[in-house]
């Protein structure tokens, strides 16, 4: 497996590492901090790092709602020199049941020397 794919692999798991610490400011460091990031959901979509961060704010007041976040690879594959596409279904779940879950495709980016995703959606 090359480079790129190994590396954005460890970085996914460095982010389900730090949510299910209850890290929440700590995840969101694995997505690009700028107001060009993209986030998609059934709800539409958010624009831009901070929205972001008060959105995962407003859902997840605390670490008690953050739950447990498990993922199984279904997709990943390198699109560019520097650049990573992964998909792969995903669940949150709390005091032993799910709380959510889907598919997530999300879009990996290898910008100033480290890997962040500069667009999701998580459906």
């Amino acid at each position: 497996m090359n480079d790129a794919i190994t590396e954005v692999k460890q970085a996914l798991d460095g982010q389900v590492a730090a949510w299910n610490k209850g890290e929440l400011e700590k995840a969101m460091d694995f997505y690009w901090e700028s107001p060009e990031m993209l986030w998609i959901s059934r709800n539409g979509t958010e624009q831009g790092w901070q929205e972001v961060l008060e959105m995962f704010q407003n859902d997840f007041t605390d670490r008690s709602k953050m739950g447990d976040y498990t993922y199984e690879p279904l997709h990943i594959e390198q699109v560019g020199p520097e650049t990573v596409y992964y998909v792969y279904r995903w669940k949150i779940d709390l005091q032993g049941k799910k709380l959510m879950g889907g598919v997530s495709s999300q879009l990996w980016k290898k910008l100033n020397g480290r890997w962040v995703i500069t667009s999701e959606h998580a459906s």
